[in-house]
């Protein structure tokens, strides 16, 4: 009996241990014209928007920092006028943003435009 107690236990303890250790999977808001290989290819560069904000934006913008796993609800406004200030190189935008390649940055953009609100 007692032996099936420490088991479990272990058992109980490696599945918390992997759900706090394993990253958080963000879904996305897909229109449904998009199937097949379409969606596959738009989800895999969605999720490359995701590394990139995570290596340059997330110090400011609180994704993945200090222990704190959620990203901002930027409104498509916010996305919008952000897109603009960039093509119009404003030089109030930030210093990393006239740093990225432009399709690096888009990709970041797509990726809070895609991403389901309320997500971590």
């Amino acid at each position: 009996m007692k032996k099936n107690w420490i088991i479990l236990s272990i058992f109980v303890f490696s599945v918390v241990i992997i759900n706090c250790t394993a990253p958080k999977k963000i879904g996305y808001t897909i229109p449904d014209d998009y199937t097949g290989q379409s969606r596959a290819n738009l989800v895999k560069y969605l999720d490359q928007g995701q590394k990139l904000y995570r290596l340059n934006c997330s110090r400011c913008h609180g994704i993945f920092t200090k222990g704190k796993d959620s990203i901002p609800n930027f409104s498509k406004t916010e996305i919008e006028a952000y897109k603009s200030a960039v093509l119009m190189d404003d030089p109030k935008n930030h210093a990393i943003a006239q740093k990225i390649r432009p399709e690096d940055l888009n990709m970041i953009l797509e990726f809070l435009a895609f991403r389901k609100k309320g997500n971590p």
